[in-house]
């Protein structure tokens, strides 16, 4: 009989299998699971494109231009970045087996190892199909670390060229792309590299860099600057630094990308012998200063996970590493088991909930409950318009803070919403402030205050509840949606930068 040969699985080819998996996921959740409040807020930037944005660089909105323009439905305001998050795991891959090459298959499989773990921790693949300015962000600064890489080794113009392009297009992302630049000369100082300073191809960086970022620079410039001073002061309006806070935020991390993830990466971060090879501390170089800027910004106030998401993705091949060199050991099979195992279970339950709500939770307690409801919420809304007036505009929607606009609008449109709020948002400069005297119909779930506050500056003169409506799941209430007739906004001048001022006559 003729030998047979049984086909190896590779390291390749088992990536490959993974990523597919974790993208045909993503693509079935996009087709029946409505948008988080991120996720809308995101596709009506791609709805309305713009130089910037107040709360967030253009770059999340000029990738959502394409397919809000093709399809805006809520599928396809997740291909981006279901297509980015491949791209990053592409990236994660080749930065592994770059950086710790051992001239053998075991590197390749060491890259498998780094698609485990990104893929096994709650948040990062909950990421893989939500639109976060953190996705391009993410993308961006890999990129950015394979360039700073070939530079510590050869000064060609074309990775200079290709430095200035990947951080301006990590400051198109996020505005914490600042810490790229602190990277950056940190990496300058500590790796001695003082022919940087000297060499044309930095001046071309810089330009290329300024160039891109110019949207960002003209949006603030005919809007006084409200971006920038909104960055300026998100996180720094408590002059009290907190201990409490930060260790909440760090409990919040613990859980959200693991604690495999979150223990190994700080004893990563920790661990003096990291620092001595040059590949790990070029990666820690870039996870450092984003880890220092929240942990201690969290002190001031607390900071959501998904903001520290570049600095955990970072020390993945850092950890995989270390625990390749160390794997016949008995205590590194069991916890690496444990966690593939545990975290990977986790990691469907949480999609197949999104999917469908399937655990009984108690009335009113389901996790899901703030990203649940609003197609419904809002087709009851324009119902109860059209029972008020044949005008909607008679009586516009309101809520009481931007997440809950961005629901709102997204599955109202193309009517504006306005929030019962002084605070800035995007939504001021789509729709203007509410006007004194307007009435409204006011949507409020559960959660928030019910009734409504009245009688107060940036709230109604009064409100009568018309509808009460329980959205049930798992025989179980989800959520309730609150429905209010409300009379004469009381408004205060706009003191808002970047707004046009109302006409004092």
């Amino acid at each position: 009989m003729p030998n047979v040969t049984t086909p190896q699985l590779t390291a390749q080819k088992a990536s490959f299998i993974l990523v597919g998996f974790m993208t045909l996921l993503h693509l079935v959740l996009a087709f029946n699971v409505e948008l988080g409040g991120d996720e809308a807020h995101y596709a009506l930037y791609g709805l309305m494109p713009d130089w910037s944005y107040f709360d967030h660089p253009p770059m999340i909105g000029w990738l959502q231009i394409i397919p809000m323009w093709l399809a805006p439905y809520d599928w396809s305001a997740r291909l981006i970045p279901i297509a980015l998050y491949a791209i990053l795991n592409y990236l994660l891959y080749q930065i592994t087996i770059i950086f710790f090459n051992e001239n053998n298959t075991d590197t390749k499989w060491k890259g498998f190892a780094s698609l485990v773990v990104l893929n096994t921790s709650l948040i990062l693949s909950l990421m893989g199909m939500a639109m976060l300015p953190d996705n391009p962000l993410m993308v961006a600064v890999l990129a950015l670390v394979l360039v700073t890489h070939k530079l510590l080794h050869s000064n060609e113009i074309k990775y200079w060229l290709l430095l200035g392009i990947f951080v301006g297009l990590a400051a198109l992302s996020k505005y914490t792309a600042v810490t790229v630049i602190v990277s950056l000369f940190l990496i300058l100082l500590i790796e001695r590299k003082w022919n940087w300073l000297t060499s044309k191809g930095l001046w071309l960086a810089i330009i290329v860099a300024l160039i891109l970022i110019s949207p960002i620079l003209y949006w603030n410039a005919i809007h006084d600057w409200a971006s920038f001073i909104y960055q300026i002061d998100h996180g720094t309006k408590s002059s009290e630094w907190r201990l409490s806070r930060l260790l909440q935020t760090q409990g919040i991390q613990f859980a959200s990308y693991t604690p495999f993830l979150f223990i190994f990466g700080w004893w990563m971060m920790l661990k003096p012998s990291n620092y001595k090879n040059q590949n790990a501390r070029l990666l820690l170089l870039f996870s450092l200063p984003i880890t220092g800027l929240f942990a201690w910004g969290s002190g001031f106030e607390k900071s959501l996970p998904h903001w520290v998401s570049l600095a955990w993705v970072l020390l993945i091949p850092i950890i995989v590493n270390f625990l390749w060199q160390i794997r016949h050991k008995t205590w590194v099979k069991v916890v690496s088991g444990l966690h593939i195992v545990l975290m990977g279970i986790a990691v469907l339950v949480i999609h197949s909930l999104l999917f469908k709500p399937w655990i009984a939770f108690p009335d009113h307690k389901n996790p899901m409950q703030g990203d649940y409801g609003w197609p419904q919420a809002s087709k009851t809304a324009t119902e109860l318009q059209r029972e008020l007036s044949q005008n909607p505009n008679d009586f516009p929607l309101f809520v009481s803070n931007w997440s809950y606009a961005s629901h709102l609008t997204w599955y109202s449109r193309p009517q504006p919403v306005y929030i019962t709020s002084g605070k800035q948002t995007q939504f001021e400069f789509w729709f203007g402030k509410p006007k004194a005297g307007m009435n409204g119909l006011l949507v409020s779930p559960h959660y928030e205050d019910n009734p409504p506050e009245v009688g107060t500056v940036n709230h109604f003169e009064s409100c009568k509840k018309l509808k009460q409506e329980d959205i049930e799941e798992a025989d179980a209430i989800i959520v309730t949606y609150n429905y209010y007739l409300c009379h004469n906004f009381i408004s205060e001048p706009t003191n808002l930068p970047g707004l046009v001022k109302p006409n004092a006559n």
